[in-house]
């Protein structure tokens, strides 16, 4: 077992990202968190240790479940992929709604166009 200031593994920091990212879909806030993160990670690393000043005390009401957290994201590298993330699933779900529209479009001109209209490409 690690110790409660320790850094996390590598998969485990990256299972952390993955976790966080789909809490942030889960509310739809990607573009907010992306905003924040982007104007935040040049202080990501005095940031978590300020929070580590902070939550210190609180840890034996909280647990230790905060503090693999704060060490994943005290380091730029993983703010940045936090970020890439989000906006790599963001681009998946714009070109799937793009998709969307499209089929529904079609499907409506079809079944909007009777008569001589069919044969116009219009």
């Amino acid at each position: 077992m690690q110790s409660m200031w320790e850094e996390p593994k590598p998969e485990e920091q990256e299972a952390i990202i993955k976790r966080v990212a789909e809490t942030i879909y889960k509310y739809d806030m990607d573009l907010v968190a992306i905003l924040m993160l982007e104007s935040i990670k040049p202080l990501a690393t005095v940031g978590s240790q300020l929070a580590r000043f902070v939550v210190a005390p609180f840890i034996p009401f909280v647990g230790e479940k905060s503090m693999p957290y704060l060490a994943t994201f005290e380091r730029k590298e993983n703010v940045e992929k936090l970020i890439r993330v989000l906006e790599e699933r963001g681009k998946k779900d714009e070109a799937e709604e793009r998709g969307e529209k499209g089929r529904r479009k079609e499907q409506s001109n079809k079944a909007q166009k009777k008569g001589w209209r069919r044969l116009l490409p219009i």
